[in-house]
């Protein structure tokens, strides 16, 4: 079963970016039956954040064999309750989930309603604060595929249940920045640091944006202090090796 929901913004393409889809099955390492994560903090694990503020806390993993699309699952992560913003701000602070993007994204989010007798509302947020849509009607009585199509340029998406709870068997996600940098030039000398591309061994390397255009290039460091927010890609002269980075 899955329902789909649209957004519709200006388009921005990410020429170098890489449409492949991450997947993040609640029923595998580092999560299911005997998870190496906690959730009395806020933490990332291949580029999704499960994030709280440490008072409000999730439920955790705990058993649940479901089918979902004819992929069986055995663990959910449950939300415990709603997640919420703190006014003004629409970010949610506890309970939400979160992953960067650098452009347009199918996100699929395999999930049930925690009653089986009232829906659910799932709420995404991205990094502007525009409330982007709602995913409604969660229902109680079958977990299921829904899919959300973001349209928009590089951003961080957040997931929250606008009250009560929600239980998560899987999310997957296309375009999705991994941990925000790519160190694949780490072994050249080549990182970011926040504030600028180290470039310790003198190479020749170029900075494009997201739409394939040359913003930097230099044989020594390069501020990025000037950069527009957005996914940057650094790439070493003569070779095929390449940095993502965001800002």
């Amino acid at each position: 079963m899955k329902k789909t929901l649209l957004f519709a913004t200006a388009l921005m393409l990410c020429s170098v970016a890489i449409n492949a889809q991450t997947i993040w099955n609640f029923s595998n390492a580092p999560f299911g039956a005997t998870p190496s994560v906690v959730f009395t903090s806020t933490f990332t694990n291949n580029g999704l954040t499960i994030g709280t503020d440490g008072t409000v806390l999730w439920t955790g993993l705990t058993a649940s064999a479901k089918t979902i699309d004819g992929v069986s699952y055995t663990t959910r992560l449950q939300t415990g309750g709603g997640g919420a913003p703190v006014a003004p701000s629409k970010i949610p602070i506890t309970r939400y989930l979160s992953l960067n993007v650098s452009g347009a994204s199918t996100i699929n989010v395999g999930m049930i309603s925690s009653s089986s007798s009232a829906t659910r509302t799932l709420i995404i947020v991205n990094a502007d604060q525009s409330v982007l849509d709602s995913i409604v009607n969660i229902s109680g009585t079958a977990a299921a595929t829904y899919t959300y199509n973001y349209t928009g340029g590089a951003s961080t998406i957040y997931l929250y249940s606008r009250a009560s709870g929600i239980n998560y068997y899987y999310i997957s996600a296309t375009n999705v920045v991994l941990a925000g940098v790519n160190q694949v030039l780490s072994d050249k000398g080549i990182s970011y640091n926040g504030s600028e591309i180290s470039n310790k061994n003198g190479l020749d390397i170029e900075v494009y944006n997201v739409v394939g255009k040359k913003v930097a290039s230099s044989k020594t460091a390069i501020s990025t202090a000037n950069l527009q927010k957005g996914v940057y890609v650094v790439r070493a002269v003569g070779t095929s090796a390449t940095l993502k980075f965001s800002i």
